[in-house]
């Protein structure tokens, strides 16, 4: 006969879980560290930082797309960023036809930022990369400002 779980194992396992949720929960947010690391320049020169951001975690080397509205007469800035070493980070910006329409981007050893200008208003594909040396998967976060 089995015996039920005594309460010290219930609230062992539960703790567990939670310290476990919590790990990957802290990944995440220091590859939201570091994008908004790359923000500080662009803060400095009066970039306001947008609170939503995308975040997540990919597949080593698979390309990744997010659609946003940009508007004619604002400056963009996107910052990837990642909590892991050793990762290569590329992101660019396409319009409506598929041509790059980014200023220019600056890569550090986390986190990476790309400025546009966008010459009409629409939505804009942000295409991005990420490639670990050593881990499969590579989480990453995404944000975005304007001035």
């Amino acid at each position: 006969m089995k015996r039920p779980w005594s309460r010290f194992q219930v609230l062992a396992a539960a703790c567990l879980l939670v310290l476990g949720a919590t790990c990957v929960y802290a990944t995440v947010d220091e590859s939201h560290d570091f994008a908004m690391e790359a923000a500080t320049p662009f803060v400095e020169q009066g970039f306001i930082v947008r609170e939503d951001y995308w975040n997540g975690e990919v597949k080593s080397g698979q390309k990744l797309m997010i659609t946003h509205q940009l508007f004619k007469g604002n400056e963009y800035a996107f910052w990837l960023g990642t909590s892991q070493e050793g990762v290569k980070l590329d992101m660019k910006v396409f319009d409506e036809k598929n041509q790059p329409v980014q200023i220019d981007s600056k890569g550090d050893k986390f986190f990476m930022s790309v400025r546009v200008n966008p010459p009409k208003t629409g939505t804009y594909k942000i295409v991005f990369e990420l490639k670990s040396k050593t881990d499969a998967g590579v989480l990453w976060a995404l944000a975005y400002g304007y001035r």
